[in-house]
């Protein structure tokens, strides 16, 4: 399989890595792309779109991001946030009235933003619920928090896209995807929805789902209410390849886009040129400051929360520079900012992994690039 797409001499070393993957069959069809300043210093595909490797994947192919996902609606709250229509220090039941009750009244946006909240979960079985933003708001105000609100984190895996959505349609009388879509998207031509329109539905991959033999239970040593409530739900592997997930808003797991839109994002956001630039500097210290730091309840791994974002940590994920922020999803996919060198950097594919953290693939990809990046700096 002969890798398309674009790459500067300076990283052929990505290049090469990106069509080891292939050849070894860790991959059915991916992206990857790193840009600075709006402009590809990476921009690489190849494989298959669907299962019975038939149709190529093309530079536009979209494929569900999962928990990438996130990262975009906390670059939209941001957006909000810059507008003056957001604080993140300003309690949620500001926004939301039905939101402050059992526990939840002094629970303020940025603690929200960064999975302190105690609402890691629905009780709901229906999948026709998650697509019902109204029906999944209601339940989720009318919760009680499983721990004291500001004191832990646990991850709100699912949760969190239909908080923070509630929250843009409180604020702004748009739905999330719609904001995002008319603020950020049309204006700086990236190729990624939250509610992916019907005429978009011919270049989106088939999900791969990973084998049933992966599909183990991960241990957490506590195994507490934190990470049970996060597992409730119905079984979305099921659902992920229908046009009602695709259509559906969930801001925390269902975007639809290319490596090249979600680099393309971060690198207009961490440009150091004026005339690019999405957020202002302060903007941006706000949005990455650290809002807590300690094992997760539910991932059960130490991690960095800023508002919405992961924080890079242990120089692995997101690469060498701390300040590195952003987020990766369910099977593999991800795309993050780096402040330092100015790069936005993606991996999207389809062939799923069972992990909600960090990818092989993608740390074998992000490692390689600044291996590139450090002797062109040089």
């Amino acid at each position: 399989m002969e890798i398309q797409g674009n790459c500067h001499e300076d990283f052929l070393e990505v290049k090469n890595l990106f069509q080891e993957l292939h050849d070894s069959g860790r991959e059915t069809g991916s992206s990857f792309a790193v840009y600075r300043d709006g402009e590809p210093l990476v921009d690489i595909w190849g494989g298959y779109i669907d299962n019975e490797r038939k149709t190529l994947w093309q530079r536009d192919s979209l494929a569900t991001v999962w928990s990438t996902t996130k990262g975009i609606a906390a670059l939209t709250i941001a957006h909000a946030y810059e507008s003056g229509v957001l604080d993140y220090e300003e309690k949620v039941s500001h926004y939301w009235p039905e939101f402050g009750c059992n526990g939840k009244e002094e629970i303020t946006l940025a603690m929200l933003l960064s999975h302190q909240a105690g609402i890691c979960g629905s009780l709901t079985d229906n999948i026709d619920d998650y697509y019902n933003q109204q029906r999944m708001a209601e339940e989720l105000a009318a919760m009680k928090p499983i721990w004291e609100p500001g004191t832990k984190s646990g991850y709100h895996s699912l949760t969190y896209g239909w908080l923070v959505s509630e929250i843009i349609l409180r604020t702004t009388g748009k739905t999330l995807g719609q904001y995002f879509k008319e603020k950020i998207a049309t204006p700086n031509e990236i190729d990624f929805f939250i509610g992916l329109p019907e005429s978009e539905e011919q270049r989106v991959a088939e999900m791969v789902p990973f084998p049933k033999t992966e599909n183990k239970e991960v241990v957490n040593k506590e195994n507490n209410e934190a990470k049970k409530l996060s597992d409730r739900g119905p079984n979305l592997l099921k659902h992920q390849n229908t046009r009602a997930w695709r259509q559906a808003e969930i801001a925390s797991a269902n975007g639809q886009g290319c490596a090249n839109a979600i680099a393309n994002l971060y690198s207009l956001v961490v440009t150091g040129d004026k005339n690019l630039k999405i957020l202002q500097n302060s903007t941006i210290e706000t949005m990455t400051k650290d809002r807590i730091t300690g094992r997760d309840l539910v991932l059960d791994v130490v991690t960095r929360w800023g508002a919405g974002f992961v924080m890079n940590m242990h120089k692995i994920i997101y690469g060498p520079e701390k300040s590195s922020f952003g987020h990766s999803g369910w099977g593999g996919s991800c795309g993050f900012g780096d402040p330092v060198n100015n790069l936005g950097v993606s991996y999207v594919m389809n062939k799923m992994a069972n992990n909600l953290a960090a990818d092989g693939r993608s740390v074998q990809l992000i490692h390689k690039t600044y291996e590139c990046l450090e002797r062109r700096n040089k």
